[in-house]
Parts: C-alpha cells; sequence; structure tokens
C-alpha cells in the first residue's frame, strides 16, 4: 500500500513539475515564435510602405491594394537626368535652372522607367506582397483622406493603413497567451492588436513598432 501511495505521489510530483515548466516555456515559446514572424512581417510592411510612396509621387494619393498591385506590374516611374549645374555666373544673369535647361546650358530631361524593374531588382515577388506568411491571410491595406489647412486653404491629403491582426499570424499558438497579449493592448490608447502601419487619420507611413 505505502509502495502505491508513494509512487502515486511520485507522479503526481512529476505532474505538478511539467505543469510548471510548461507555463514557464509556454510564454517564452509563444514570444520568440512572434518575434520571428514579426520581424519578417515588418520587412514586408516596410516595402508596402516604399511602394506606396513611389506610387503616390506619381498618382499624388496612396494606392489600395489592388492598384499598387498593378502599378507593380504595369506601372511606370520617373527620374529626371541632369548633365550640367546652374553656375553662379548663370545666376547672376538671373537665369534659372529651367531658362538654363530651355537654353541647352544644361540638361534635364525625364526618364520613364518600368515600376517592375526598379522597385523590384530584389527578387519580391509582388503576388505575394500581401500575403501573411503561408496562412492563407492577406495584408489588410485601407486608404483615405483627410483635411488639412494650407494658408488659406482646406485640402485633402490622401492617408494609408496596413494591418495585420494577431490572429493572422499567431492563431496556431497558445490560445491563452494571445488572448493575455490582446487584453495588454486594450489598456493602451490608440493600440492595435497585431501589426500597423500608416495611419487612416495622420499623414505618416511609420509602423506601430518603431
Amino acid at each position: 500500500m505505502n509502495k502505491v501511495i508513494t509512487g502515486l505521489v511520485a507522479l503526481a510530483v512529476l505532474a505538478l513539475g511539467y505543469v510548471t515548466i510548461k507555463s514557464v516555456l509556454n510564454p517564452v515559446q509563444f514570444d520568440a515564435k512572434q518575434a520571428e514572424r514579426e520581424a519578417i512581417l515588418q520587412k514586408q510592411l516596410k516595402k508596402i510602405a516604399s511602394y506606396e510612396e513611389a506610387y503616390q509621387s506619381i498618382h499624388g494619393r496612396f494606392a489600395t491594394a489592388e492598384e499598387l498591385a498593378d502599378f507593380l506590374a504595369n506601372g511606370r516611374l520617373f527620374y529626371i537626368r541632369a548633365e550640367g549645374e546652374v553656375t553662379e555666373a548663370m545666376r547672376e544673369q538671373g537665369l534659372t535652372e529651367a531658362e538654363a535647361a530651355r537654353r541647352g546650358m544644361i540638361k534635364r530631361d525625364t526618364v520613364w522607367v518600368s515600376a517592375k524593374d526598379s522597385l523590384l531588382k530584389d527578387g519580391t515577388d509582388a503576388t505575394k506582397l500581401f500575403d501573411v506568411l503561408t496562412t492563407g491571410n492577406k495584408i489588410k491595406i485601407d486608404t483615405a483622406y483627410i483635411q488639412q489647412e494650407i494658408g488659406k486653404d482646406t485640402v485633402n491629403i490622401s492617408t494609408v493603413q496596413a494591418t495585420i491582426p494577431f490572429e493572422f499570424y499567431l492563431s496556431d499558438l497558445d490560445a491563452q497567451r494571445l488572448e493575455q497579449k490582446k487584453d495588454a493592448l486594450k489598456k493602451k490608447a490608440n493600440s492595435f492588436p497585431g501589426l500597423r502601419l500608416g495611419s487612416l487619420t495622420e499623414v505618416r507611413l511609420t509602423g506601430n513598432w518603431e
């Protein structure tokens, strides 16, 4: 009988030890996986930000996901090819850069290039740009306009926001730890349970991890 009791006690101690170790390891493992996945997604979001800036430089506004994908596949960018500089002597003659170029004293040519060739030289696959790892989920892109006063005028300013909720890339991990993460963020003003880049109410393209 004593041997049975001793055996049961030993099993209970082992079970308690296992539960204790698991309770310590689970959050650590969760956080490590979260950091690993978010590092990949953050780079992806920053790429999207740079592509949005390129689109905005041409169209004067930010793009939806569909517009950005089409721009990367079929759009064009331009740059100014410059030969020669406006000298002090030219300035003394009252010549601006535009006038000097018109007279052929310097050259300023607009050169158009493929957005794909210019922006995707690093091998980025535009067809997978909005994929959230291999989960089947997609990064959500929202656009809007806000009004700003410039001098005496009120103008509409384009804004963009990209979001990836925790559930899109952490749902296969410990559910309790995930809820703890979300609950902690609910206590913070203007927080988002996941990764967010940009804003619909401000003109910025930074991420909530920066």
